[in-house]
């Protein structure tokens, strides 16, 4: 069978397609290969060339502006330096070499390492906050419970009503700087001496301080808005004290009349040792205490209790130092004789029947507002007097007589020994009898006076051991 040209054609055109179609697939991936070399090729030659610099941070910054070198050795100095590289971000107001020269800072190793810290901390804000973004009011700062307050007023940024910024919004990588000029000051706790002060910083207040914290009374004592006078007992007027009541610091603090022992050395208002006066002195704890002047002017609290050193001053008042702790009576006269009747070793029980028997006791009983001096015979003396009378006991003596010698014994007025002066009469309550004070041998009239047991104070007055039994004068 024979072909035409035509058939020819149709026969061979798909190879001819095909032909070309595979040089041109050849054409292009030659040109993409030329492509790509001309890419690398860039990117060679790109790589050979100067990288653009990398952000810097805020210290970097700083460094970099010789406007900050003060700044930046008290960030070094301080500490701070990776603090204020880290990422933050932070808001720097940044103080110029001239601020700190105009606060008197010339050189930062001048100033303690804490204090700087502090201060510096003081310029730093959490976050980023461009000057734009600055609105009048308190922000916090790193600087722990410390504020900053801004003022805005168009464009014009003051701080803490006196700082400016001179330039704005530094940038760095974690944050942002404003140059300030003056360095910004944290506020300092105003130094303060009160009471509180000087019983903290004195050794031999230690216990009286141990009391106070445990009473709560400290913040009383700090209160700089109060004015107090304390009359306030050494280390070693505690331990007397405690001595002579057999008692231990532990059992003291423990006690719950530690608030009322303490507010009981304290009264309310200043009183300087020139306004001193002797007699009865309301205290802070709504009880009197009384005052005494010896022969030498010493002053004497409740009669067991000098005052060793007068007016060291505080802010909030005065103190005065005594060798003794005072303590409120709870006691009458007529109880306190009572109780050293039932002792295990017992006294003033022939006083305390000679009373109940003349019906007395009540005479010799009361509060505050009664004023008493009882002259305490013991049961020797007692009994001296049934010898010298040729009686048994008080139960044979004439009533009216017992009346007269047991109210000779009491003088109508508190009288401390230390009250007392030589050659004075005291009125008593037999009558017109008087009781003569002689200092010299220490008697009234002719009844030595017991040293150690004078001055036993009582809710209505006070107690002096006597040796005789005192005898008004006879019609």
């Amino acid at each position: 069978m024979g072909c035409s040209v035509e058939d020819v054609l149709y026969l061979t055109k798909p190879i001819f397609i095909m032909q070309k179609l595979k040089k041109t697939i050849h054409s292009l991936l030659g040109l993409m290969a030329i492509l790509g070399m001309i890419i690398i090729s860039s990117c060679s030659n790109d790589d050979d060339g100067p990288m653009p610099p990398a952000p810097e941070n805020i210290v970097q910054v700083a460094s970099g502006a010789d406007q900050f070198s003060t700044l930046v050795a008290a960030v070094q100095r301080a500490g701070l330096v990776e603090a204020l590289s880290a990422p933050g971000p932070f808001t720097v107001f940044a103080p110029t070499n001239q601020a700190f020269t105009a606060a008197g800072i010339t050189n930062v190793a001048d100033v303690p390492v804490d204090q700087l810290r502090d201060i510096l901390l003081y310029h730093v804000l959490s976050g980023r906050v461009m000057a734009s973004q600055v609105t009048s009011g308190s922000v916090p700062t790193l600087l722990e419970g410390e504020n900053l307050t801004f003022a805005v007023s168009g464009s014009s940024i003051t701080i803490n009503e006196s700082v400016g910024v001179v330039t704005a919004d530094i940038d760095a990588s974690n944050g942002v700087i404003h140059a300030i000029d003056n360095v910004l000051m944290p506020p300092t706790e105003e130094e303060t001496n009160t009471i509180a002060d000087i019983v903290i910083g004195n050794e031999d207040f230690s216990t009286l301080l141990a009391a106070v914290m445990e009473a709560d009374l400290t913040g009383a004592l700090a209160n700089v808005e109060g004015e107090y006078t304390v009359f306030a007992p050494t280390n070693a007027a505690f331990e007397r004290y405690l001595t002579d009541n057999g008692l231990t610091a532990e059992a003291l603090l423990a006690s719950p009349d530690l608030a009322t022992i303490l507010s009981y050395h304290v009264v309310p208002g200043l009183v300087p040792s020139s306004a001193v006066e002797a007699g009865a002195v309301t205290s802070l704890a709504e009880l009197p205490f009384y005052v005494s002047i010896d022969t030498e002017e010493n002053v004497w609290i409740n009669g067991n209790a000098k005052v060793e050193t007068v007016d060291v001053m505080a802010d909030n008042g005065i103190i005065h130092i005594i060798d003794y702790v005072i303590t409120p009576p709870t006691q009458s006269i007529a109880e306190i004789a009572v109780g050293f009747s039932q002792a295990a070793e017992p006294q003033f029980t022939q006083l305390v029947g000679a009373l109940s028997r003349a019906n007395l006791v009540d005479a010799v009983s009361g509060d505050s507002e009664d004023n008493l001096t009882v002259f305490a015979p013991t049961d020797q003396a007692f009994q001296a007097l049934y010898t010298a009378l040729g009686v048994d006991g008080y139960e044979d003596i004439d009533l009216d007589l017992l009346t007269a010698v047991l109210t000779y014994h009491v003088v109508p007025a508190r009288a401390f020994s230390q009250d007392l002066r030589d050659g004075a009469e005291l009125p008593t309550l037999s009558g017109d009898n008087v009781l003569t004070v002689n200092l010299g041998d220490l008697e009234i009239n002719s009844s030595g006076l017991i040293e150690e047991l004078l001055n036993v104070h009582a809710t209505n007055g006070v107690i002096h051991v006597i040796d005789e039994v005192l005898l008004p004068p006879m019609d």
